[in-house]
């Protein structure tokens, strides 16, 4: 399906921005156990400043969103805010390109931290229906790539968008995932399920 993925981008990292400030700097994030309010604003932040500079090797990986979080430490929530506000318009406008796509699990990321960060501070989801239906197709095809390239008979699963969505990126237990309606038994499955994770612990939503 046709997104625009550079608006997508832009519309959530507003309304990240609208929700956060150095009152809930220290607010536990469930979904990412080791990180508070202040450190997943400083990974988003210096996610835009690695692309800039060029620092991707071992992207998406614990040791380089941790760099990201110790080079925010010291800055306040407003500052952050501010690196990434500056940072962002180029690399939106890049997404919006046909190119973006090749740069899509940063949507991702941002998504699914913008839910992580609602989540922690109460408040309700706000993802687009348009942003979930993307991102379920994606994640489907990607899965059923992987269940090929494992050798498994092909499977489907029948789920909320917004449930794969968490449920992929590790923001459901394994439980939860094996709850989702499986045309056939989840056990086999779940190994290559998760993105990351899976959590060990439920976390609403």
């Amino acid at each position: 399906m046709t997104i625009d993925l550079g608006e997508i981008y832009r519309t959530t990292r507003l309304r990240v921005a609208d929700i956060v400030d150095d009152s809930v700097a220290d607010r536990p994030v469930p979904a990412t156990p080791e990180w508070t309010t202040h450190d997943v604003i400083a990974h988003l932040a210096g996610v835009l400043g690695d692309v800039a500079s060029g620092n991707l090797e071992g992207a998406a990986t614990d040791p380089w969103t941790a760099a990201q979080v110790e080079r925010g430490r010291d800055k306040a929530i407003a500052q952050l805010l501010d690196d990434w506000a500056t940072a962002a318009p180029g690399f939106e406008s890049f997404l919006s390109s046909p190119a973006g796509t090749n740069a899509s699990a940063a949507v991702m990321d941002v998504s699914c931290h913008e839910t992580d960060l609602r989540t922690a501070l109460g408040l309700a989801p706000a993802l687009s229906d348009e942003m979930l239906a993307w991102a379920a197709v994606t994640m489907r095809e990607h899965f059923d790539t992987e269940v090929a390239a494992a050798g498994l008979p092909p499977v489907t699963i029948d789920v909320a968008d917004f449930e794969l969505f968490r449920g992929r990126l590790g923001r459901r237990t394994r439980d939860e995932v094996s709850a989702f309606g499986w045309s056939a038994d989840s056990a086999p499955y779940l190994d290559i399920f998760f993105i990351f994770g899976p959590t060990d612990h439920p976390v609403g939503t």
